[in-house]
C-alpha cells in the first residue's frame, strides 16, 4: 500500500467523520404508538413524535420544533397528541383529513378548559408563544416501504407533519394539569387522544370534533413523558426539525415518569441497553481489532491468541445481539437491528470459513476461494460493526460529544492497522530480497480480516527442510525437490 494509498483512506473517513457531526448535532427525542395492522377493524392508534428544543437568539426564548407521523387506511377520525397531564391548558396537535382529496391533512392548533371540546387558540391565550405549521402532507406507503410490513387489505397513508412553536416556553400555564414548556424538563407529562370512526366532512381547522373513547390505553386516550432537556440542541444555528426514525418506539421518553418515580420495567430496559452496549463496544472497539494485531504479531502462537481473541469478542457479540432482541419487544424493522442481526449471524459463517480454510490450505498449501470468502467477509464484519455500533449510539441519545470520540477511535483504529498491515507486508518483502526469496504478489500476501493468522501455523507445519526463523507473514518458502 502506497502513501497515496494511506492518504486517501485517511481522507475517506475524515469525511466520514465530518457526516457523523451533521448527524449527531442534535440528540434524538422520540415517542411511538404502534397499533395500526393494515385494517380499519380493530385497528390501534399510530402515531410518532419527535421534538427538539432550541433557544432563538434574538428573542432569547426557547422554540420548540416538532414532527408527527399518523399512519391510517381511510379519511376517518382524528389524532391528537398535547402538553400537560391533561386537557386543561394543553397544547394540543390535531391531525385530521382525507388522503385520497389531495388536499393535505389539517393540523388545527387547540387547547381546552376542562374537559370540553378543544378550540382553536388565539394570540391571547398563546401568552407570547407563536405557532407555525412548516409541513403537512400525504405519502402513500408502497409495498416496499418498511411501513407496509403489515398485511394490508387497503392503501396505508402517512400524514407527515413538522411544525414549530416560537418562544414556547412563554405557553401559559393553567388548570391543575399544566406544566411549563421548557428544556429545564427532564419528564414532561404529554397526552394523546384518538377517534377512529368521525367522519369528518368539513375540512376546516376549527371543525367539531367528537369525542375519543373514555377508556385509557389504546381504547382512546394516554399518557407519555418527554425529557425536554436532552431535546436540547446547543447551536447557534435554527435547528432542522426533529427526524422520526423508523421502528423505535422511544427515544429519550417513556410511558412512565423519567424521574426518580420512573417503574422498574423503564430501568430494567435501561440497564439492558448500557450492557448491550458496553458488549458491542468491547467486541467491535477493542477485541476484534486486537484479532487483527495478533494475526499480525509474528509471534509462534500468532493463530492461537487469534482465535481465542476472535472467539471471545463473537461470544460478546452473539450475547449483546440475543439482548438486542429482547429490547426490540416486537418491534425489528430499524436498520440498525437488522444489521446487528445479520452480523451476529455471518460471524458463525465466518468461523466455518475460517476453519475450512485451515483445513484445505494445510493440504493444498495455496488459497482458494474459501479463504478469500473468509477474508473479505471479515473485512465487511468489520466495517459494518463499526458503522452499527455508532448508529446504536444515536438510536440511545448518547451525547454529541460521546459519539464524535467513539468515531474518531474508529478513525484511527482503521487507519492504524490498516498501515500495520502495509508495514509488515513491506518488513515482509524486505526480508524476501535479502535473503534471495521468491515473494508473492502483494494481493496474494495481504490481509485485513477477521481471522488470517492461519498461513502462520500452517507454515510450521512444513517438514524440516522448509523450516526457518520464521514468524507470521513471512514470505512462503517453495518446497524442495526430494531429489
Amino acid at each position: 500500500m502506497t502513501r497515496d494509498s494511506i492518504s486517501r483512506v485517511v481522507r475517506i473517513w475524515i469525511t466520514v467523520i465530518l457526516c457523523f457531526l451533521q448527524i449527531t448535532h442534535a440528540e434524538p427525542v422520540q415517542y411511538c404508538k404502534f397499533g395500526y395492522n393494515g385494517k380499519h377493524e380493530n385497528a390501534e392508534v399510530d402515531f410518532c413524535m419527535g421534538v427538539t428544543m432550541h433557544k432563538n437568539q434574538s428573542s432569547e426564548a426557547y422554540d420548540m420544533y416538532l414532527s408527527m407521523t399518523i399512519t391510517r387506511g381511510s379519511d376517518l377520525g382524528w389524532t391528537a397528541i398535547g402538553t400537560g397531564s391533561r386537557m386543561a391548558g394543553s397544547l394540543m396537535t390535531i391531525v385530521y383529513g382525507d388522503p385520497l382529496s389531495k388536499e393535505p391533512p389539517i393540523v388545527s392548533i387547540r387547547t381546552a378548559t376542562g374537559h370540553h371540546q378543544p378550540k382553536p387558540i388565539s394570540s391571547e391565550e398563546a401568552g407570547g408563544a407563536e405557532i407555525r405549521l412548516l409541513q403537512a402532507k400525504w405519502r402513500t406507503v408502497d409495498e416496499e416501504d418498511a411501513l407496509a410490513a403489515v398485511s394490508s387489505s387497503s392503501p396505508i397513508h402517512l400524514a407527515e407533519v413538522a411544525l414549530v412553536c416560537y418562544s414556547c416556553n412563554l405557553w401559559p400555564v393553567t388548570g391543575k394539569g399544566g406544566h411549563p414548556i421548557t428544556p429545564m424538563a427532564t419528564s414532561l407529562p404529554w397526552i394523546w387522544a384518538w377517534n377512529e370512526d368521525q367522519q369528518i366532512s368539513e375540512l376546516t381547522d376549527d371543525v367539531h370534533l367528537n369525542a375519543h373513547k373514555h377508556r385509557a390505553g389504546n381504547g382512546g386516550w394516554g399518557t407519555f413523558y418527554v425529557d425536554m432537556a436532552r431535546s436540547l440542541n446547543p447551536a447557534d444555528s435554527i435547528p432542522s426539525v426533529p427526524l422520526i426514525h423508523t421502528g423505535v418506539r422511544t427515544l429519550g421518553t417513556s410511558d412512565t415518569p423519567l424521574n426518580g418515580g420512573a417503574t422498574f420495567t423503564w430501568f430494567h430496559h435501561h440497564t439492558v441497553a448500557q450492557i448491550h452496549g458496553f458488549l458491542m463496544g468491547i467486541a467491535f472497539l477493542c477485541l476484534f481489532p486486537l484479532g487483527v494485531l495478533a494475526m499480525r504479531s509474528q509471534s509462534s502462537k500468532s493463530f492461537k491468541y487469534h482465535w481465542i481473541i476472535q472467539l471471545v469478542a463473537s461470544l460478546c457479540t452473539g450475547l449483546g445481539a440475543i439482548l438486542g432482541i429482547l429490547m426490540s419487544w416486537g418491534s425489528f424493522n430499524s436498520p440498525h437491528q437488522v444489521a446487528g442481526l445479520l452480523v451476529s449471524l455471518t460471524l458463525g459463517c465466518q468461523a466455518f470459513l475460517g476453519w475450512r480454510h485451515h483445513v484445505i490450505f494445510l493440504r493444498v498449501r495455496h488459497r482458494t476461494w474459501i479463504s478469500h470468502a473468509h477474508i473479505w467477509t471479515g473485512r465487511l464484519i468489520m466495517v459494518v460493526g463499526w458503522v452499527n455500533f455508532i448508529t446504536g449510539m444515536l438510536l440511545v441519545g448518547i451525547s454529541q460529544g460521546w459519539t464524535l470520540l467513539v468515531a474518531a477511535i474508529i478513525v484511527v483504529e482503521i487507519v492504524g492497522l490498516t498501515f500495520w498491515v502495509w508495514a509488515c507486508n513491506r518488513r515482509n518483502l524486505r526480508k524476501a530480497e535479502e535473503s534471495d526469496m521468491p515473494w508473492r504478489s502483494e494481493g496474494e500476501g495481504e490481509y485485513f480480516a477477521v481471522g488470517e493468522d492461519e498461513e502462520d501455523t500452517e507454515m510450521n507445519e512444513v517438514g524440516d527442510n522448509d523450516k526457518h526463523e520464521s514468524s507470521p507473514y513471512d514470505p512462503m518458502l517453495r518446497k524442495h525437490d526430494s531429489a
